[in-house]
């Protein structure tokens, strides 16, 4: 199947009124590259992930955005510049409040694999925990996870930085809260991907976010971002003790080399330019 020409306008899966930072991003990008766009799913903005896949395989849509995986690389064109600048693969405990100097001494992956976590049974964040020898207890259903933590099944919920204090005050009889001294950090980037045939949008993409980079107009948008700018007031990021862990799901084509499409939270200015 060929793809595009560019005669048509660009099918996303976002929909008009979507303020989330890839959908922003992607927007940028496209007017760099004077391409229009339209918004196939409009209407229905419940749409699966399977029929995303399926959609971008069949030509019904030509850009998605997701957590990389090697199958997913495999199976779609990723563009390798991460949206979330790794922010994604930033997590944070969720604790007892009467634990809560339980991190307290926790200084490496030594001290933490002394510890238990507690995740759903089919992310793929388990899979990394349980891959650096951490261990983990599991449940199908993610709101089971906050009573299992308040009924000492286990010690912590490791969440992404930006996820923790919206579920504690959902749970907010559960006396959660959120641990203030250690970070876990490895390498999740979330790309947009497109067919694997579609390589000229590809290389539009590319050229358009490396512009947007170098211009400056890319960090500027992550920084103004609400829920970034949520996470960069809340979560401490520069007093905490960075504990790193490594992804097996990891291409070997990530651009680990260019930092500075990795946000880094211990050295960087956390304004806008």
């Amino acid at each position: 199947m060929s793809f595009l020409s560019f005669s048509a306008p660009i099918k996303l899966q976002s929909y008009s009124g979507d303020t989330s930072l890839p959908h922003k991003l992607l927007i940028e990008a496209l007017h760099k590259a004077n391409l229009d766009y339209v918004h196939p799913y409009e209407s229905d903005k419940d749409i699966s992930n399977a029929r995303i896949l399926n959609d971008v395989k069949n030509g019904q849509l030509d850009v998605m955005w997701s957590m990389t995986s090697q199958a997913l690389e495999k199976d779609y064109q990723a563009i390798y510049i991460p949206l979330f600048r790794g922010l994604l693969g930033m997590r944070l405990a969720i604790v007892k409040q009467k634990n809560v100097e339980l991190f307290k001494h926790v200084a490496n992956l030594s001290d933490l694999k002394k510890l238990t976590a507690g995740q759903g049974k089919t992310w793929p964040d388990t899979t990394i925990l349980k891959e650096n020898g951490l261990n983990v207890v599991t449940t199908l259903k993610y709101p089971n996870l906050f009573p299992m933590l308040e009924g000492d099944r286990f010690d912590y919920f490791p969440r992404g930085v930006n996820e923790p204090w919206d579920e504690i005050a959902r749970y907010q009889d559960l006396n959660l809260t959120v641990d203030p001294y250690v970070l876990l950090k490895y390498t999740a980037p979330l790309y947009f991907f497109v067919a694997k045939e579609n390589t000229q949008l590809a290389q539009k993409l590319t050229q358009s976010l490396n512009k947007m980079i170098n211009d400056g107009s890319f960090n500027n948008m992550f920084f103004s971002d609400s829920q970034v700018q949520m996470v960069l007031k809340k979560a401490s990021l520069k007093q905490r003790i960075i504990i790193p862990l490594s992804n097996p799901n990891l291409s070997s084509i990530t651009p680990l080399s260019r930092t500075e499409l990795w946000f880094d939270p211990l050295n960087e200015s956390t304004t806008t330019q």
